[in-house]
């Protein structure tokens, strides 16, 4: 199920594409995911080029990587998808292209927004990662940080470097991660920044998944 950003004025056109009421959200939401793409002019807003709508449920990937100050080892974090719908705005493709459902491998994003305030209260007590200042990139954002120095850790050096905890290219380095499943009440629209690889599928063969619901939804 995926909730729909309908204006009033438009609410009998959605209704009539099959869209329904939720009186306790007071939002209109649209229950098979296969019908998504016929309500893509709810989903995207205008100033949006592209997004995803992470379905059924996403990942928390942890690994193990050396902190570049201390030298320790500390264990990282990341998001894995896996079903997902990804929306293009019209116009910013040349022959506009239909709106993509991706399923059956796993995918590393090195982040995702919006993360509700309960993940990363999770995230940052659990994992240490949380709000940071980067003197590298001169910007902050929500990353790793050391759980013995406390320094934010590079996401690039985390998720693309050819030896990075992220990178996945034998199954010895899909094996060294742990993937906890988290079911989600309900389909979410995210930005994100997504890793593909050609030996991605080697998550699925390999790592260790582990149903966990200690955090309901992002």
């Amino acid at each position: 199920m995926l909730f729909l950003n309908v204006p009033f004025a438009e609410k009998d056109a959605a209704k009539a594409l099959g869209a329904r009421w939720n009186p306790d959200k007071k939002k209109w939401h649209v229950q098979n995911k296969q019908d998504y793409p016929k309500f893509q002019k709810w989903i995207l807003e205008k100033n949006e080029d592209e997004c995803m709508i992470l379905c059924d449920y996403y990942y928390i990937v942890t690994g193990v990587h050396t902190c570049f100050k201390c030298r320790k080892y500390t264990t990282v974090v990341g998001f894995g998808i896996e079903n997902y719908y990804t929306f293009y705005q019209e116009g910013i493709f040349e022959g506009d292209p239909e709106p993509e459902y991706s399923f059956g491998e796993i995918h590393i994003a090195s982040w995702i927004e919006p993360l509700s305030d309960k993940l990363l209260y999770y995230l940052k007590n659990k994992y240490n990662y949380y709000y940071g200042y980067s003197k590298f990139t001169n910007s902050s954002y929500y990353g790793n940080h050391c759980m013995n120095c406390g320094v934010l850790q590079g996401d690039f050096y985390i998720f693309s470097e050819v030896d990075s905890p992220f990178f996945i290219d034998s199954a010895e380095s899909a094996k060294a991660l742990q993937l906890f499943r988290v079911p989600l009440n309900v389909d979410l629209k995210v930005t994100c920044d997504v890793g593909y690889g050609s030996e991605d599928y080697l998550l699925k063969a390999h790592a260790q998944i582990i149903d966990f619901q200690e955090i309901p939804a992002l």
